[in-house]
Protein backbone atom coordinates (compact mmCIF):
# COMPACT_ATOMS: atom_id res chain seq x y z
CA UNK A 1 0.00 0.00 0.00
CA UNK A 2 2.86 2.39 0.72
CA UNK A 3 4.63 1.53 -2.16
CA UNK A 4 1.42 2.06 -4.38
CA UNK A 5 0.97 5.72 -2.77
CA UNK A 6 4.32 6.45 -3.17
CA UNK A 7 3.93 5.52 -6.76
CA UNK A 8 1.18 7.87 -7.12
CA UNK A 9 2.69 10.89 -5.25
CA UNK A 10 5.77 10.75 -7.71
CA UNK A 11 3.41 10.43 -10.70
CA UNK A 12 1.41 13.30 -9.26
CA UNK A 13 4.89 15.28 -9.26
CA UNK A 14 5.98 14.48 -12.43
CA UNK A 15 3.24 14.62 -14.62
CA UNK A 16 1.35 17.14 -13.04
CA UNK A 17 2.93 19.20 -10.37
CA UNK A 18 5.76 19.78 -12.77
CA UNK A 19 4.17 21.08 -15.79
CA UNK A 20 2.24 23.08 -13.88
CA UNK A 21 5.59 24.79 -12.46
CA UNK A 22 6.52 25.21 -15.84
CA UNK A 23 3.62 26.93 -17.19
CA UNK A 24 3.68 29.71 -13.70
CA UNK A 25 0.66 27.77 -12.61
CA UNK A 26 1.69 28.74 -8.63
CA UNK A 27 2.14 32.60 -9.82
CA UNK A 28 -1.17 32.38 -11.77
CA UNK A 29 -3.06 31.04 -8.92
CA UNK A 30 -1.59 33.19 -6.23
CA UNK A 31 -2.61 35.86 -8.47
CA UNK A 32 -6.37 34.84 -8.98
CA UNK A 33 -6.52 34.81 -5.15
CA UNK A 34 -5.39 38.03 -4.74
CA UNK A 35 -7.71 38.99 -7.17
CA UNK A 36 -10.50 37.10 -5.78
CA UNK A 37 -9.61 38.98 -2.31
CA UNK A 38 -9.54 42.48 -4.21
CA UNK A 39 -12.82 42.30 -5.63
CA UNK A 40 -13.97 41.24 -2.29
CA UNK A 41 -12.92 44.46 -0.39
CA UNK A 42 -15.08 46.23 -3.66
CA UNK A 43 -18.34 44.68 -2.69
CA UNK A 44 -17.76 44.52 1.08
CA UNK A 45 -19.34 46.62 3.36
CA UNK A 46 -16.22 49.14 5.10
CA UNK A 47 -15.43 48.92 8.65
CA UNK A 48 -18.13 51.62 10.38
CA UNK A 49 -15.43 52.06 13.22
CA UNK A 50 -12.00 52.21 12.01
CA UNK A 51 -12.78 53.10 7.78
CA UNK A 52 -9.23 51.16 7.03
CA UNK A 53 -10.69 47.95 7.16
CA UNK A 54 -13.46 45.91 5.14
CA UNK A 55 -15.81 43.21 7.12
CA UNK A 56 -15.40 39.77 6.01
CA UNK A 57 -15.79 36.37 7.02
CA UNK A 58 -12.50 33.93 8.21
CA UNK A 59 -12.67 31.27 5.46
CA UNK A 60 -12.52 28.54 8.31
CA UNK A 61 -15.33 30.03 10.29
CA UNK A 62 -18.25 28.36 12.11
CA UNK A 63 -21.68 29.27 12.60
CA UNK A 64 -23.21 29.79 16.14
CA UNK A 65 -26.59 28.29 17.15
CA UNK A 66 -28.41 30.00 15.10
CA UNK A 67 -26.39 29.81 11.96
CA UNK A 68 -25.12 33.03 12.33
CA UNK A 69 -21.34 34.01 10.77
CA UNK A 70 -18.86 35.90 12.60
CA UNK A 71 -17.70 39.30 10.43
CA UNK A 72 -14.69 40.87 11.18
CA UNK A 73 -12.88 44.02 10.41
CA UNK A 74 -9.75 42.88 8.17
CA UNK A 75 -8.08 46.07 9.37
CA UNK A 76 -8.06 44.34 13.01
CA UNK A 77 -10.10 47.18 14.89
CA UNK A 78 -11.94 44.32 16.95
CA UNK A 79 -14.97 45.67 15.55
CA UNK A 80 -17.48 42.88 14.73
CA UNK A 81 -20.64 41.59 13.93
CA UNK A 82 -22.87 38.19 13.70
CA UNK A 83 -25.04 37.99 10.39
CA UNK A 84 -25.61 35.41 7.75
CA UNK A 85 -22.94 34.80 5.54
CA UNK A 86 -24.19 36.19 2.74
CA UNK A 87 -23.03 39.55 1.73
CA UNK A 88 -26.71 40.79 1.27
CA UNK A 89 -27.21 39.98 5.12
CA UNK A 90 -23.67 42.61 6.25
CA UNK A 91 -24.96 44.88 3.81
CA UNK A 92 -28.37 44.95 5.49
CA UNK A 93 -26.89 45.22 8.87
CA UNK A 94 -23.83 48.04 8.39
CA UNK A 95 -25.58 49.94 5.99
CA UNK A 96 -27.53 52.17 8.38
CA UNK A 97 -24.26 53.02 10.24
CA UNK A 98 -22.08 54.01 7.45
CA UNK A 99 -25.07 55.85 5.70
CA UNK A 100 -25.12 57.86 9.26
CA UNK A 101 -21.28 58.36 9.61
CA UNK A 102 -20.35 59.29 5.81
CA UNK A 103 -23.00 61.77 5.28
CA UNK A 104 -21.89 63.29 8.66
CA UNK A 105 -18.38 63.70 7.70
CA UNK A 106 -19.55 64.79 4.00
CA UNK A 107 -21.79 66.88 5.34
CA UNK A 108 -18.92 68.38 7.75
CA UNK A 109 -16.48 69.17 4.94
CA UNK A 110 -15.98 72.59 3.41
CA UNK A 111 -15.86 72.73 -0.06
CA UNK A 112 -12.60 72.91 -0.24
CA UNK A 113 -12.01 70.00 1.44
CA UNK A 114 -14.33 68.27 -0.58
CA UNK A 115 -12.42 69.53 -3.94
CA UNK A 116 -9.00 68.41 -2.10
CA UNK A 117 -10.81 64.97 -1.55
CA UNK A 118 -11.72 64.66 -5.39
CA UNK A 119 -8.43 65.24 -6.50
CA UNK A 120 -6.94 62.87 -4.07
CA UNK A 121 -9.04 60.07 -5.30
CA UNK A 122 -8.92 60.86 -8.74
CA UNK A 123 -4.98 60.97 -8.56
CA UNK A 124 -5.13 57.42 -7.29
CA UNK A 125 -7.57 56.48 -10.00
CA UNK A 126 -5.36 57.77 -12.75
CA UNK A 127 -2.03 55.94 -10.97
CA UNK A 128 -3.67 52.72 -11.33
CA UNK A 129 -4.64 53.48 -14.99
CA UNK A 130 -1.11 54.10 -15.84
CA UNK A 131 -0.21 50.90 -14.47
CA UNK A 132 -2.91 48.53 -15.59
CA UNK A 133 -1.50 50.28 -19.49
CA UNK A 134 1.71 49.25 -18.71
CA UNK A 135 1.40 46.28 -17.67
CA UNK A 136 0.79 44.58 -20.68
CA UNK A 137 3.27 46.55 -22.58
CA UNK A 138 5.74 45.04 -20.00
CA UNK A 139 4.64 41.80 -20.98
CA UNK A 140 4.97 42.02 -24.62
CA UNK A 141 8.31 43.87 -24.27
CA UNK A 142 9.52 41.07 -21.99
CA UNK A 143 8.27 38.13 -24.59
CA UNK A 144 9.69 40.17 -27.31
CA UNK A 145 13.19 39.68 -25.58
CA UNK A 146 13.10 36.33 -24.36
CA UNK A 147 11.69 36.61 -21.18
CA UNK A 148 10.08 33.69 -19.90
CA UNK A 149 6.41 33.34 -20.92
CA UNK A 150 5.27 32.73 -17.00
CA UNK A 151 7.01 36.20 -16.12
CA UNK A 152 5.21 37.64 -18.85
CA UNK A 153 1.69 36.13 -17.89
CA UNK A 154 2.27 37.11 -14.46
CA UNK A 155 2.77 40.45 -15.13
CA UNK A 156 -0.06 40.89 -17.51
CA UNK A 157 -2.43 39.37 -15.26
CA UNK A 158 -2.00 42.36 -12.94
CA UNK A 159 -3.97 44.55 -15.48
CA UNK A 160 -7.11 43.50 -14.30
CA UNK A 161 -6.60 44.21 -10.19
CA UNK A 162 -5.39 47.46 -11.72
CA UNK A 163 -8.29 48.14 -13.30
CA UNK A 164 -10.27 47.41 -10.57
CA UNK A 165 -8.63 49.94 -8.15
CA UNK A 166 -8.48 52.22 -10.98
CA UNK A 167 -12.48 51.72 -11.03
CA UNK A 168 -13.07 51.61 -7.48
CA UNK A 169 -11.51 55.20 -6.67
CA UNK A 170 -12.54 56.65 -9.74
CA UNK A 171 -16.27 55.33 -8.29
CA UNK A 172 -14.89 57.50 -5.44
CA UNK A 173 -14.55 60.60 -6.20
CA UNK A 174 -17.39 60.38 -7.95
CA UNK A 175 -19.72 59.55 -4.87
CA UNK A 176 -17.96 62.73 -3.25
CA UNK A 177 -18.81 65.04 -6.02
CA UNK A 178 -22.12 64.21 -6.14
CA UNK A 179 -23.15 63.22 -2.77
CA UNK A 180 -24.25 60.02 -4.20
CA UNK A 181 -23.09 57.81 -0.64
CA UNK A 182 -25.08 54.29 -0.55
CA UNK A 183 -27.62 54.71 -3.04
CA UNK A 184 -28.94 51.40 -4.18
CA UNK A 185 -27.89 50.77 -7.55
CA UNK A 186 -25.18 53.73 -7.94
CA UNK A 187 -22.20 51.26 -8.84
CA UNK A 188 -24.11 50.10 -11.96
CA UNK A 189 -25.42 53.19 -13.01
CA UNK A 190 -21.52 54.60 -12.83
CA UNK A 191 -20.26 51.88 -15.03
CA UNK A 192 -22.95 51.66 -17.28
CA UNK A 193 -22.58 55.48 -17.75
CA UNK A 194 -19.00 55.13 -18.43
CA UNK A 195 -18.78 57.55 -15.62
CA UNK A 196 -15.20 55.31 -14.21
CA UNK A 197 -13.57 56.36 -17.93
CA UNK A 198 -11.05 59.13 -17.31
CA UNK A 199 -11.94 62.54 -18.21
CA UNK A 200 -15.75 61.39 -18.57
CA UNK A 201 -17.83 63.75 -16.41
CA UNK A 202 -21.59 63.71 -15.49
Amino acid sequence: MTILKTAKNAAKFTFVSIPLSIFGWRNISSNHQHLKDLVSTIRNPHCPMCDKGVMFVHKDAEPDENALYPWTCSGGCGFGVFTLRGQDSINKVLLPLITKKGRAQLNGMSEEEQTGLIKSHTRQSRMFWVLAVLCPLIALYGLATGSAAPTGISILSMTLPFSILAIKWSYRAWQVRTGTLYVEGAFKQFVKRGLWIPGVEI
